[in-house]
């Protein structure tokens, strides 16, 4: 899965004005790219649309397109029958933080540009630590880089974090006890708009972000 992120503005230059009321805004909009490869992606939403709906955000993927969302210990999954608005299954909010199957038919390869504003609002994901739970999550913000230092997750003793290959069609797994069990020993690398799956043992766990101009 390859992703691209632009921020249309910075924090210090976002002051768009209205003529008629003079009032300020300081929003940070920007567009995330998902590349979606044939057969299953695992992704995400990093920015807050006006319609965060699965059905307006994935509506240019091809028909025959599938979203897998894990809710309750099993998949629910939403329809692309045609191509042009036609859907089964329950459409959902896909909000940062959130991560998602989407299974694209052979040959219908595509780009989906997500369009949205930042999340500057410090945000936290709780995580589920029931024995065999999986968290399908991801960064509620468009950064790239070690989930750790860079998407600030702090990692518990005994977590495992899942990462999708498209290629293999396999999960690759890091371990964390006093340090990641990788063959690197550091953490897992995500792509903006990458999608991951979390189980941890640790209860009221929680991967919180804050925004600031760094990122």
């Amino acid at each position: 899965m390859k992703t691209k992120s632009l921020l249309i503005a910075s924090v210090a230059a976002l002051t768009a004005s209205t003529a008629a009321f003079g009032a300020v805004s300081s929003n940070i909009v920007g567009y995330t790219k998902l590349t979606l490869n044939d057969g299953f992606n695992l992704v995400a939403n990093t920015l807050n649309a006006s319609n965060n709906s699965a059905e307006a955000l994935f509506a240019s993927t091809p028909a025959g397109t599938q979203i897998y969302r894990w809710a309750a210990g099993t998949f629910k999954v939403l329809n692309n029958l045609d191509g042009a608005g036609t859907w089964t299954g329950n459409d959902f909010a896909l909000n940062p933080g959130e991560a998602v199957f989407i299974k694209i038919p052979k040959g219908g390869a595509t780009s989906v540009y997500l369009v949205g504003e930042v999340v500057t609002k410090p945000a936290a994901i709780s995580l589920t630590s029931t024995k065999g739970s999986f968290n399908f999550v991801s960064s509620v913000l468009p950064v790239a880089g070690a989930l750790d230092t860079d998407l600030q997750y702090t990692p518990n003793d005994g977590d495992k974090v899942f990462t999708w290959n498209n290629a293999t069609g396999k999960y690759s797994v890091a371990s964390y006890a006093g340090g990641w069990l990788t063959a690197d020993t550091k953490a897992p690398s995500v792509a903006i708009g990458q999608g991951l799956v979390i189980q941890t043992l640790t209860a009221g766990a929680s991967w919180t972000q804050t925004f600031t101009v760094g990122n």
